[in-house]
């Protein structure tokens, strides 16, 4: 007897339709191998790339006004400085070295030593395109007058007119196709700015500044609780007052305050301010704790120092 091969490798090559029915088995390994790649790469797969965009909060940055010098600001003829001379750009190049060359570099590239820390580059002169207020002088000088807090463009209201204008003619020489001002713009430029008046610059401080300055006039002015008790404390109720302000101060410059600030109250008012938030006020907590007598005379020794610091 001949037996008959089970599969008959050289039939199945002449007609390939036969393999079909063992398909399953190519499916069952592409999805095993599908499947362990996708458990050992689990972690990759499944991890967010993308990284959440974070609104900074802007009420954690304030800007401050900056210091500023009081000047007077010399009235000029805005249709004579409005026409550019070789005296007004030769003035201009020695006050754009002094004013400008740290930002905008030698050449008015923008490539000044100070232009790498910038994260808005400074104004290329040589480009045409991108200006905030415009090419013209008249837009010029507004950007000189109000600076462009957006690009980090300072103002130069402090130096001369007739120095802003000798600046603007000396950075249109770096490019040839600069738009020429009418009449008309530069008039308009003189009723904005009235530049033939002049105007008295007035002179500013950091607000910061200006309260850190407050507050030590304020304490050099009052004096403390000491100086009160040893000057003022002259009867029996004025220097029980002066002892009990004493023990129940935590600040004594705020007890004066509160003292200077209390016209018009009476005992109960004066009583129920201290004991809503006493620490705020400048008071140790013990001071609820006082008796009706000695809430009287803390009050009257209170109240003399207000009626004698005001006269």
């Amino acid at each position: 007897m001949r037996y008959k091969d089970e599969i008959d490798f050289k039939e199945l090559l002449k007609n390939p339709i036969r393999l079909f029915g063992l398909s399953y088995i190519y499916f069952l390994f592409i999805g095993g191998i599908i499947g362990a790649y996708y458990i050992l790469s689990f972690n990759s797969i499944t991890r967010n790339e993308t990284t959440p965009i974070v609104l900074a909060d802007s009420a954690q940055f304030v800007q401050d006004i900056p210091m500023q010098r009081g000047a007077l600001i010399a009235p000029v003829n805005v249709t004579e400085v409005g026409v550019s001379s070789k005296s007004l750009i030769d003035k201009g190049a020695l006050l754009f070295k002094t004013n400008c060359v740290s930002c905008h570099g030698d050449n008015g590239m923008g490539d000044g030593v100070s232009a790498a820390a910038m994260t808005i580059k400074p104004r290329n002169f040589h480009s045409s395109v991108g200006w905030k207020n415009g090419r013209k002088i008249s837009q010029i000088y507004k950007t000189l007058q109000d600076g462009i807090l957006t690009s980090g463009m300072p103002a130069f209201n402090y130096t001369p007119a007739a120095d802003r204008f000798a600046i603007i003619h000396f950075i249109r020489t770096f490019a040839a196709d600069f738009p020429v001002d009418s009449l008309s713009d530069l008039l308009d430029l003189e009723r904005v700015y009235s530049l033939s008046k002049g105007t008295q610059l007035p002179a500013q401080i950091p607000i910061k500044l200006a309260l850190q300055l407050k507050a030590q006039e304020c304490s050099n002015d009052v004096k403390t609780v000491e100086e009160f008790c040893s000057s003022m404390a002259s009867t029996t109720q004025e220097e029980l007052g002066a002892k009990i302000a004493m023990n129940v101060s935590a600040n004594q410059g705020k007890i004066v305050t509160v003292a200077l600030s209390a016209k018009g109250k009476n005992l109960d008012d004066f009583i129920k301010s201290v004991t809503s938030d006493p620490i705020t006020i400048g008071f140790k907590a013990s001071v609820a704790r006082l008796s009706n007598e000695e809430w009287n005379a803390l009050y009257s020794f209170l109240s003399k120092v207000n009626k004698d610091k005001k006269s």
